[in-house]
């Protein structure tokens, strides 16, 4: 089967990692696969291309080559995505809202269409917005998306049907044993840039001003975050990895004893779900993998409001209290995560796309 699927960019983000690995899981299985990426990136329109930081960035960037990835797909770049450069394949897939429109527009040639929605992409300002609430509504031939609460958001508002697949993990990187209870916690979390214009709902300055005030109130506490590129003047006391290998974030999280995810929403949240797969005791909102799978106080902490610093305090005050409720949230993550590996879920893909093969 010839599969293409369509990027807005290679930025390093949980998204973006998901659609490489079904990728390569698809080829994998003896598909034909390519991966289109606009080498102007998807938000760089053809005037800001002209500039020469503009330039030297399509150039040399890391980011815009996909260097971050451990790929054995074809990404090919592109001016545009377009019926000239696109070749004809079974399926296209798309992989967020701006992708859609152009995937949308593409010939029959080009395959059956699906629409791979990881997140309600409501970002930005109003008329931004109703195209990507629109983007929902497109009469795609398959809509697949990563949780029943994305699902359900999609139906309530838009009345856009779809598949749920909900993300996984590769088994070679779930623990098979929890974690060994310590007397010097070290509490870490996913460093993302703003995305929002009225409402930052990865809350992420929320969560660097509070964790500060909460380790200052217990110095003997660490702070360690991660992130694609660390920003200028971020604070000293806490502990910044940049751009981690996979393998490297694994060992990442296993120094890390509770993992605070600050986000108001998520459409999944892949680095809770990578945090519980080596056995942290997560503490987050009630939404995204947390929604579909977390349990109060069995396999996480979860938090009513994520904008109230005293709520938040009891979170973290009441885990590091207790080593056996971290080492029993621990132990049933692990479990948890184990049901949800990601062979199974991209063989789920795999299966629907094949249902849709034009032959």
């Amino acid at each position: 089967m010839r599969i293409n699927m369509v990027l807005p960019g290679i930025g390093h983000s949980g998204g973006v990692q998901m659609a490489i690995d079904y990728l390569n899981y698809f080829a994998q299985k003896d598909n034909d696969v390519v991966c289109y990426v606009p080498f102007t990136g998807a938000y760089y329109g053809w005037k800001r291309m002209l500039f020469p930081k503009a330039i030297y960035r399509i150039i040399n960037s890391e980011d815009l080559q996909g260097k971050w990835i451990s790929h054995k797909i074809n990404i090919k770049f592109v001016p545009y995505i377009s019926n000239l450069h696109v070749r004809d394949a079974d399926i296209t897939i798309a992989t967020s809202w701006l992708t859609s429109y152009w995937v949308y527009n593409l010939k029959p040639q080009k395959g059956a269409k699906v629409y791979f929605i990881q997140d309600f992409e409501t970002w930005g300002n109003d008329s931004e917005n109703k195209k990507v609430k629109a983007s929902y509504q497109l009469p795609y031939d398959l809509r697949i998306s990563v949780s029943t609460e994305l699902h359900d958001k999609l139906m309530q508002e838009l009345n856009a049907s779809s598949a749920v697949i909900c993300n996984g993990i590769p088994k070679k990187n779930i623990l098979k044993a929890p974690k060994i209870g310590k007397k010097n916690i070290v509490i870490g979390f996913p460093f993302r840039e703003r995305r929002a214009i009225k409402q930052d709902i990865k809350n992420t300055e929320f969560g660097v001003k509070n964790l500060q005030k909460f380790v200052h109130k217990n110095p003997a506490i660490k702070l360690k975050t991660f992130g694609f590129k660390k920003p200028e003047n971020f604070p000293e006391q806490i502990e910044f990895f940049e751009n981690p290998s996979r393998n490297e974030l694994n060992s990442w999280y296993d120094s890390i004893d509770i993992f605070y995810v600050p986000s108001l929403y998520e459409g999944w949240g892949l680095p809770a779900m990578e945090a519980m797969a080596r056995g942290c005791a997560v503490i987050g909102a009630d939404t995204g993998c947390l929604k579909e799978f977390g349990r109060h106080m069995e396999n996480c902490y979860k938090l009513n409001n994520m904008t109230n610093q005293q709520e938040l305090f009891h979170g973290l005050e009441t885990l590091i209290r207790s080593n056996n409720l971290r080492q029993k949230i621990s132990k049933n993550a692990i479990k948890t995560v184990n049901n949800y590996s990601f062979e199974n879920k991209a063989q789920e893909f795999l299966e629907l796309l094949e249902k849709l093969k034009i032959y």
